[in-house]
């Protein structure tokens, strides 16, 4: 009696092809197809305070990582404003500990979050103090809560001219970019 074999080819075909499907569905699963973390989050230092809405933060022991300020928009340090945002972020956190709660890799692959010292929503804190812009654009992103909170803490500090709101005529930094091709 023969028995003929199938052929070997068949046989990596089939393996090679487990094997995508296997990759793919991993992907899918992870996440990493959007370029979104599945609840990254970093506990550490803060390291650098770059601008008024990025900053990087130092996990004890392993490398830094970028993270970009969720749901705010600082004005660039290059505009009015933008270096009194950035240092009042430094004197929020600067080599403080925080916990940053990301959601997403932005463009540029920086961790997009929401940064949190003894408690307290930074991010909300910026608002309130008047040295950033609420990022409506991406408020579907967020808890309904954060998202009043937000608003509220830009109205009242828009009502009460704090921060750069004593500027009327303040450029939002997505606008500027805009004009800088950026």
């Amino acid at each position: 009696m023969i028995i003929k074999s199938q052929p070997f080819t068949s046989f990596k075909t089939a393996i090679s092809t487990n094997q995508i499907l296997l990759i793919i569905f991993s992907v899918i699963i992870s996440g990493c197809y959007n370029g979104r973390p599945v609840n990254n989050v970093f506990n550490g230092a803060v390291t650098k305070v770059h601008d008024g809405d990025s900053i990087h933060v130092t996990p004890s022991g392993k490398k830094r990582v970028i993270i970009r300020l969720a749901a705010i928009d600082a004005p660039e340090i290059q505009q009015a404003h933008g270096i009194q945002s950035r240092d009042h972020l430094r004197r929020l956190i600067m080599s403080k500990q925080v916990t940053a709660k990301c959601n997403k890799l932005d463009k540029y692959q920086r961790h997009v979050c929401v940064v949190i010292h003894n408690g307290r929503d930074i991010n909300l804190k910026m608002l309130e103090a008047g040295h950033a812009w609420y990022y409506e654009r991406f408020k579907d992103e967020q808890p309904r809560r954060d998202q009043i909170a937000y608003k509220k803490a830009t109205n009242t500090a828009s009502k009460k001219q704090l921060g750069l709101w004593q500027n009327p005529g303040a450029t939002p930094p997505w606008e500027f970019r805009a004009t800088q091709g950026n």
